[in-house]
């Protein structure tokens, strides 16, 4: 490179680097408590992008923002109602292991006599298995995301 000698006849080069075309002179800010700036450099690291401007450019510009409403308490709700039916489906199994052993050690017509005892309330306890799985289905359709 030629140096500029008190203008002696000798070309000025230009130094530094070429001007960009579309320069980036608009700048935004955010501030992150320690938790979140902890996720944002994880994230940022995982990414693999060179710099954090343009991780963050490309979160907002080129990633559609979803914004999601998550209800507690249908999720909560939702969750005690799945263990809800999981009972009913051990009450149902402990219900057949109880017939089968009366079958095997009473007989089959003493056993159906003794089920009889208990026909009704079964046929009760179907009908609220099938009533409790169906609103999990409605609260887990409308209430739940995907």
């Amino acid at each position: 490179m030629e140096h500029v000698n008190n203008g002696a006849g000798r070309l000025k080069k230009k130094r530094g680097r070429k001007p960009k075309a579309d320069k980036q002179m608009y700048r935004h800010m955010i501030r992150l408590n320690n938790k979140d700036n902890e996720k944002f450099l994880s994230l940022f690291w995982q990414s693999g992008a060179r710099s954090k401007s343009r991780f963050i450019a490309d979160c907002i510009l080129n990633n559609p923002v979803k914004i999601i409403h998550i209800d507690k308490s249908a999720i909560d709700f939702s969750m005690q109602l799945s263990q809800f039916f999981a009972q009913f489906r051990a009450i149902k199994t402990n219900y057949n292991q109880v017939y089968q052993t009366l079958i095997r050690h009473l007989g089959e017509e003493k056993a159906l006599s003794m089920m009889k005892i208990v026909e009704k309330p079964t046929l009760d306890f179907i009908q609220m298995g099938n009533r409790i799985e169906d609103l999990y289905t409605q609260i887990r359709e409308k209430c739940l995301p995907r």
